[in-house]
């Protein structure tokens, strides 16, 4: 088996750049501007991850309050059905 420098992949990095991980010695020349660039995209795409987390959540509790309204709602029909007097 051959030694192999293995780079991170997208699923274990979460980032959107797909570019393969560089040496350590190439990294040292690369151009501080893309990787200044590269960094500033993985800034942006955890920013918009965890905004999309909150919008769901915000979504969940909308839908939980919306249920808990619709519950209150049976409930009370349930009491007024219990409150009306039946016919004997």
């Amino acid at each position: 088996m051959q030694d192999q420098a293995v780079g991170q992949s997208f699923s274990e990095t979460n980032e959107p750049d797909s570019t393969p991980v560089l040496a350590e010695g190439a990294r040292e020349q690369e151009d501080p501007i893309v990787r200044l660039d590269r960094a500033l995209q993985r800034i942006s795409f955890a920013l918009d991850k965890k905004k999309q987390s909150q919008e769901r959540q915000g979504l969940e509790v909308q839908e939980l309050a919306a249920n808990v309204d619709a519950l209150i709602s049976r409930v009370r029909d349930a009491l007024a059905q219990t409150d009306t007097p039946e016919d004997k």
